[in-house]
């Protein structure tokens, strides 16, 4: 008989999806008795997702206050972008020369995803299709590091973005910038590919610091 995911990680991918949607944001903490009550699970579970989440940095389990969301500060918003660009510009210098017509057509779904979503205000799964697209262009050089990596920090960074996408016109200037990139891609213009790139991703860094 096949088993599903063990409770804990259960309870550590709903937690998780709750802080990256922003569930808590109006207040920015809440309890493992909420957390109970929501999850429909025992403690058990919920204590072990917590302290996960909370070696990650995505919360602070505090004695007498609950559980409070961890947002970054400057100097982490700009170490996990900084390291963006080291990684995601080293890459894609890479991935121009491997990407086919098939890929392109993939970003092109993803841009067209994101329009729909833009127009729906719907910054969730925006968002999720705005990483998803960096990751592909990284899936297709293939370093399974940098694949790793980029996916902890846009998790972190996830959470912090939400007040800047959430206008539709930021959202806007995101698809323009991933038209662009494809477009220095499609090209294969190494140089303005990565220029494009970086401009984008410090967009995001200005938008947030």
């Amino acid at each position: 008989m096949k088993k599903g995911p063990a409770l804990n990680e259960v309870a550590y991918q709903k937690i998780k999806q709750s802080i990256m949607r922003g569930d808590f944001a109006e207040e920015n903490v809440t309890s493992q008795n909420q957390l109970v009550e929501e999850l429909g699970m025992s403690r058990t579970p919920i204590v072990a997702a917590l302290q996960r989440l909370q070696h990650e940095g995505f919360l602070k389990v505090v004695s007498n206050q609950g559980i409070i969301i961890q947002e970054l500060s400057i100097k982490e918003i700009n170490d996990f972008y900084d390291a963006r660009i080291a990684i995601e510009t080293f890459s894609i210098q890479k991935t121009i020369d491997l990407l086919t017509e098939n890929h392109f057509n993939t970003l092109f779904e993803m841009i067209e995803e994101q329009k729909i979503c833009c127009e729906k205000q719907d910054f969730f799964n925006f968002a999720q299709l705005d990483a998803d697209f960096h990751q592909y262009l990284l899936e297709v050089e293939g370093n399974s590091l940098f694949i790793q990596t980029m996916s902890n920090i846009r998790e972190r960074l996830f959470y912090n973005s939400k007040c800047f996408l959430i206008k539709r016109q930021n959202m806007m200037t995101f698809i323009q910038g991933h038209i662009e990139i494809i477009d220095a891609l499609k090209r294969k213009n190494h140089h303005l590919a990565v220029n494009r790139l970086e401009e984008h991703i410090k967009s995001g860094k200005i938008s947030l610091v």
